[in-house]
């Protein structure tokens, strides 16, 4: 059936309502005016300086498994589709779309679009992108998210066809994001792996350079495809490891917008009358990964005891300060799928003791959890290693970079780690690619055929009534099987100057700039 396209739009008025926990807490994104949405002319000019909780790892948006890349992708890549504030799907890259069946997708690509190097975005690009993410040789962590297609074909210059493997209900929701990036082919075959550092797209941003552990920065692009746009002149992310320091730095107007405010300092950001703060309800969850390749987490009973000895709730209310709710899978409380029905985990000592007899470690055991040295995160992992040392299970806490937490967690060869996942518009993109049998991202090596065969299954479905009873059987399949520790579904508290003007506030938690200008 074909799909009717409507222009891009700025929803300023748009009110978002997104249920935010299990008792129907429901909490409403600010419009968009409150965030700085203004009736006059964009003034031209002036650099946004973006305050980032740890630096990059890669400009590669094919290899890339960290939130903080993709807060600065938006900016230098556009996607094949865009998504707006109500999770909708808007034109980007393409014009238009229709299906004319189940597994064909045509999308009418737009035309005089040029990559910052210069040559010309078209279908060929298209062919070239999605190639490069499905060729198993080159392990792609989009792999997973594009597995559903068999071919794409090039119509002509400016038409594209993928056609299916069999139906993806999520397909268009997944190309709003990294799997729908498009690169410069021509880049691609310059740089090789050193793309990484050398990123070349067609947003409304040129990449300028990157001093690790320092700063990016990004300057207009000048021939963007639609005109008048970027106001800024200038993007410039600095990094700032220290929560405290990044806050100081946003109230003395040394950055105008951070990334993300902990929950100890969202009380003190709403009350500065210098700032706009709201709480935009999130698709995100975090957890811990347990590998279930190796001991001691290859046996089931082992993950349970770790999951019975803690106490999830007590960690949302004291250290994250409920800002958020306990998480009772990988589906958000701001999704359609999210099922309030089925409880999250709650501590039962007796129980924990019960599951370590089963696996066959009565006294506990040992094992390592490889963490980045965050001040939040490492206050929560304390709280965990004091739970599990109460029946009898030691956690060693080793505390290693960014760079080296993801490469071992992609190897696998870790035994424990956290995951901090911002979340996609369809459930498919909380549960796929984390869960399916050899996916890009399963880092945990989960096998259940069961969840497998659903996972297919909701893919292949349509109705949103019929694939949300699907996502709710995955979820209790999950909760049973414990292939990790779901621990808390944030809200995405934003936080800038009042002179920043026409920030798009979309449940994603992305930075776009691309409207955005300085008063």
């Amino acid at each position: 059936m074909a799909r009717s396209i409507v222009a891009r739009t700025v929803a300023r008025r748009t009110l978002i309502k997104a249920a935010l926990g299990s008792a129907g807490i429901i909490a409403s994104l600010q419009v968009l005016q409150a965030f700085g949405g203004s009736t006059g002319e964009p003034k031209k000019g002036g650099t946004i300086r973006v305050g980032l909780y740890m630096d990059a790892v890669t400009m590669d948006p094919h290899f890339s498994g960290s939130k903080v890349d993709r807060l600065i992708y938006f900016n230098i890549y556009n996607t094949l589709v865009g998504l707006g504030p109500k999770l909708e799907i808007l034109p980007d890259l393409a014009e238009s779309w229709e299906t004319p069946d189940p597994t064909t997708y045509v999308f009418k690509l737009r035309k005089g679009v040029k990559f910052h190097d210069g040559t010309d975005f078209n279908a060929d690009a298209v062919k070239v992108n999605f190639d490069r993410m499905m060729n198993p040789d080159n392990k792609s962590l989009r792999r997973g998210e594009v597995s559903s297609i068999e071919a794409v074909q090039v119509v002509d210059p400016f038409t594209v066809k993928l056609k299916l493997k069999q139906p993806n209900s999520a397909l268009l929701a997944t190309l709003t994001d990294r799997a729908g990036m498009m690169i410069s082919p021509a880049a691609i075959d310059k740089y090789g792996k050193d793309l990484a550092r050398n990123p070349v797209g067609t947003g409304p941003f040129t990449y300028v350079q990157w001093q690790k552990d320092d700063h990016i920065l990004l300057k207009r692009n000048e021939a963007y495809w639609d005109k008048g746009k970027p106001h800024l002149d200038q993007v410039r992310y600095r990094v700032v490891l220290d929560d405290s320091v990044k806050v100081n730095a946003l109230k003395a107007g040394e950055l105008d917008i951070i990334d993300y405010v902990q929950p100890k300092d969202v009380a003190s950001l709403k009350s500065d009358a210098s700032l706009n703060t709201v709480d935009v309800p999130s698709l995100a969850v975090w957890w811990f990964w347990l590998n279930t390749t190796k001991p001691p987490f290859d046996k089931k009973a082992l993950r349970e005891a770790f999951t019975y000895a803690i106490d999830i709730e007590t960690i949302v209310k004291r250290i994250y300060l409920g800002v958020g709710v306990p998480a009772n899978g990988p589906i958000s409380p701001a999704s359609w799928a999210y099922d309030s029905a089925i409880p999250f985990r709650k501590r039962d000592v007796a129980k924990a003791k019960q599951k370590l007899a089963e696996g066959g470690k009565p006294q506990g055991f040992k094992f390592s959890f490889e963490a980045n040295n965050v001040p939040v995160d490492l206050q929560v992992l304390q709280v965990v290693k004091a739970q599990l040392a109460e029946i009898g299970i030691d956690m060693d806490i080793e505390l290693v970079n960014t760079a080296k937490q993801i490469a071992d967690t992609v190897a696998k060869n870790y035994e424990a780690t956290s995951a901090q996942w911002s979340g996609r518009p369809d459930p498919d993109g909380n549960t796929y690619n984390h869960f399916y049998r050899n996916a890009g991202m399963n880092y945990g090596g989960y096998d259940n055929p069961r969840v497998n065969e659903l996972l297919d299954k909701a893919r292949a479905v349509s109705g949103q009534a019929e694939r949300k009873q699907i996502y709710s059987e995955i979820v209790k399949i999950l909760h049973e099987d414990v292939p990790c520790i779901f621990l808390w579904h944030p809200v995405e508290p934003k936080a800038m100057l009042k002179k920043v003007q026409e920030y798009p506030l979309i449940p994603d938690g992305m930075m776009r700039f691309g409207d955005t200008w300085m008063r």
